[in-house]
């Protein structure tokens, strides 16, 4: 692998970097790019082709960081010239791209999309290519099987990338049911399907009434929780009825 030192004048951003419609600077990760170049910043070479019709570069990848360096002022840039073209250029800008930390779980599952789509063998393909496990792969693409308002709502952050791939494994009935859900009801319904970790309405009382690890006390709880769904009670209610019931028609012996 040659590095050359290339003027920053003579190159243009290629087609197939795929990141090359992103705005520079508005981000603050951009911002700390600029701020904090080093001497070691500038001996990571950028991977560049050469055009022979404009007699120019054509940057493949490392887009901020020449832009970075660009906006600094600085002349020459360190470079890697590959002969990549087209759909193979691009899956190389893709890869490259898919490493990063800064990317949004959608904009990452997009990514891998494009990366399938542009290998051949598809997600096979990309797995012996890149060394992914297809599992993985096959993970980031569930999040596009998603309703567009989930698919929002990963990119908003009120749904992690975790809780967005358990839920594309649910059926579509109860994505469609997460789709709808009001933003202050979202997490409660997350939790009560199992998507999201945390207590779900009712387990104090399962915690005081029953032992949810002995499977006669669960199925007892479960077939209350199915009771109260039928006569349209919440869970806590319904257990608070009856137990109010039973004190009402039994003596109870107090201290």
């Amino acid at each position: 692998m040659k590095i050359k030192n290339i003027s920053v004048n003579l190159i243009d951003i290629a087609e197939e970097n795929v990141r090359k419609d992103f705005s520079f600077g508005k981000d603050s990760s951009d911002n700390l790019i600029k701020e904090h170049l080093s001497k070691f910043d500038l001996l990571q070479p950028v991977v560049v082709r050469f055009d022979i019709q404009t007699k120019r570069y054509k940057l493949l990848i490392g887009r901020r960081r020449f832009l970075a360096l660009q906006d600094r002022g600085e002349k020459e840039i360190p470079a890697v010239i590959t002969k990549l073209k087209g759909a193979e250029a691009e899956a190389a800008s893709l890869f490259e791209n898919l490493i990063r930390k800064d990317l949004s779980p959608l904009e990452k599952a997009k990514m891998v999309k494009r990366l399938v789509d542009s290998t051949k063998s598809g997600i096979t393909g990309v797995s012996k290519k890149y060394g992914l496990p297809k599992s993985t792969i096959s993970e980031w693409l569930s999040i596009l099987t998603l309703p567009k308002q989930l698919q929002e709502k990963i990119e908003s952050g009120e749904i992690t990338s975790f809780e967005g791939r358990k839920i594309a494994r649910q059926p579509k009935e109860i994505q469609e049911k997460l789709a709808s859900t009001a933003p202050d009801s979202l997490e409660e319904q997350m939790i009560n399907l199992g998507v999201k970790r945390g207590a779900p309405k009712g387990l104090l009382t399962v915690r005081l009434v029953f032992n949810p690890s002995k499977p006669k006390d669960k199925n007892l709880w479960n077939s209350l929780e199915e009771k109260a769904k039928q006569n349209g009670n919440d869970i806590n209610d319904f257990v608070k009825e009856i137990l109010s019931n039973y004190v009402k028609n039994n003596s109870v012996v107090t201290p």
